[in-house]
């Protein structure tokens, strides 16, 4: 009887997580507020950071956490953090303020001083000087010193949701978006403030959500939202070839929010909002496509083990899929996220889950891989630190 006690009581145990014998995952982390969009980035010190609407924590490589910084009632956190070579993290808010957070979680500038709140701020890279680039839903692309003084700023007329990929010569890449849509849609290259050239879409919907990759060989990658993934000459942003990935819907918005990666031998990985994953060649042909069942909005990491990760929206599941197109599907870590996977220079990969549809609890969970991020550019913001620059 105490026999049949005993193992009724151990497979309650493993049955309600608390015994981890069975699971693939190192580690998670569970926090208060809602990681729904956060995509976590990490220092060159190993501590990742991701962001709920209302704080910022840092987590341990073993999984402890804590908010380092938190905003007042009336502004949240509005972008995905990205994070110099000193250990800064630099995160935007719908105040219409970019912040330098110390590692410490002092608040070295605000630029604007003080939130203005006509406008949100997207989604920061870091130039080899330290310069900051990002957009606002006001659809001004700035650059912004390490210290927090404006070098120039673009108006574009339309609102900015795109992390901006910069070129080694500063160029910064980016597309424009149009809330109810639009015929058309603008995606430019600005280097110092100027326009070295803006290339417009022709079919019909909302624009550039997704966020454009670089390969290093003088081509910019961008999937917009009229369902087609453009291939462009960085230098003179001529059309090499394009593609439509995602059918065409009623009012044209055939909708791709994940963003394109590159690998090392120049295959190019996207995937649509349907869950439709494809690998294309360098001269813009389907090498191979994978259905993965789920909705996803994330940006899939590339492996040196061949293999490319993706999360789902629908239940935080994360799939693993192969160089030929094969899936495996890990067990499901919550009820929803749009961020995308973080593979660091270790191999090791992290994503994050909101646990309640209300958003009370989040967590950020580890994995241990046996790669190592592979590619041209390989995941969301191109490194750990999620700098979007090549150089």
């Amino acid at each position: 009887m105490r026999r049949l006690l005993f193992l009724s009581f151990i497979v309650l145990l493993i049955l309600s997580g608390c015994v981890p014998i069975f699971s693939p995952w190192s580690w998670t982390s569970r926090v208060r507020g809602s990681f729904q969009f956060s995509s976590p980035a990490m220092s060159g010190e190993g501590i990742v950071y991701a962001a709920t609407q209302e704080d910022l924590y840092a987590f341990t490589h073993t999984g402890k956490s804590a908010s380092i910084y938190g905003l007042g009632s009336g502004e949240w956190f509005s972008s995905n953090p990205s994070i110099d070579e000193y250990g800064n993290i630099y995160i935007g808010t719908t105040g219409g303020r970019l912040l330098k957070i110390s590692p410490e979680g002092f608040l070295l500038w605000s630029f604007p001083s003080q939130p203005s709140g006509n406008h949100t701020v997207r989604d920061a890279s870091i130039d080899g000087e330290g310069n900051l680039y990002f957009g606002t839903t006001g659809g001004t692309m700035y650059c912004v010193s390490p210290e927090g003084v404006e070098l120039w700023h673009y108006d574009t007329g339309e609102e900015i949701w795109s992390k901006p990929a910069i070129g080694g010569d500063g160029t910064a890449f980016f597309g424009t978006l149009v809330t109810g849509g639009s015929e058309t849609h603008s995606f430019f290259a600005i280097k110092d403030g100027q326009p070295l050239w803006v290339f417009e879409t022709e079919a019909p919907s909302v624009g550039f959500y997704s966020s454009p990759a670089l390969d290093g060989e003088g081509n910019v990658y961008v999937a917009c939202h009229d369902g087609y993934l453009y291939c462009l000459d960085t230098l003179e942003g001529t059309l090499d070839w394009t593609l439509r990935l995602a059918p065409a819907k009623p009012g044209g918005d055939s909708a791709i929010a994940s963003s394109p990666v590159v690998g090392l031998d120049g295959t190019v990985y996207l995937c649509t909002n349907e869950g439709t994953l494809y690998a294309i060649s360098p001269a813009g042909s389907i090498k191979w496509t994978v259905s993965l069942g789920t909705t996803i909005f994330s940006t899939p990491v590339l492996s040196s083990e061949g293999l490319a990760y993706l999360l789902g929206w629908d239940d935080s599941r994360l799939y693993v899929v192969d160089r030929d197109g094969g899936v495996s599907k890990l067990s499901s870590m919550g009820r929803n996220s749009a961020g995308s996977p973080l593979m660091t220079d270790d191999g090791t990969l992290y994503f994050t889950a909101t646990l309640v549809d209300i958003g009370t609890w989040s967590q950020l969970v580890s994995l241990k891989t046996d790669g190592a991020p592979a590619g041209m550019w390989p995941m969301y913001g191109i490194d750990q630190r999620r700098t979007g620059n090549i150089d």
